[in-house]
């Protein structure tokens, strides 16, 4: 299941060259996994409370940076599985700049983790649905 976000670069985003921080772009990558959880209904946007059994662990972010982004422009955010391991998984987003240019592209890999006991699980099916598996 690919989803797509959009966001408006704000003027505390970007650093003293006029553009993106590289750190508003995670967070910005960051919201639209967010999104893409909560339209394949593996997440209800609700805070951490400490009753979840389940969450995800972020293992390894990837992240090129390929194009300048400026205060004001809307951005669209694709978010699309990409794999899955065993306990792991891999989303890759990109960010777009109006006219289409692939201003920032991800790979993140993440695991499941049962939130009471920090151990690591297998992905579940409820995820493992959207994820095609790791390529031998």
């Amino acid at each position: 299941m690919e989803y797509e976000s959009q966001v408006v670069v704000a003027a505390h985003q970007v650093d003293e060259l006029g553009h993106l921080n590289h750190v508003a772009a995670i967070e910005i990558l960051e919201r639209a996994r967010d999104d893409w959880y909560r339209e394949a209904g593996l997440w209800d946007g609700r805070p951490y409370s400490g009753e979840e059994t389940l969450g995800t662990l972020v293992l390894n972010l990837n992240v090129n940076y390929r194009a300048e982004c400026f205060v004001g422009e809307e951005l669209r955010v694709i978010t699309r599985p990409r794999e899955r391991g065993t306990k792991s998984y891999v989303l890759e987003q990109e960010i777009l700049r109006p006219d289409g240019t692939v201003a920032i592209d991800a790979r993140v890999t993440s695991l499941v983790m049962d939130m009471p006991s920090h151990q690591t699980l297998e992905v579940p099916p409820s995820l493992a649905r959207y994820l095609p598996p790791r390529r031998q």
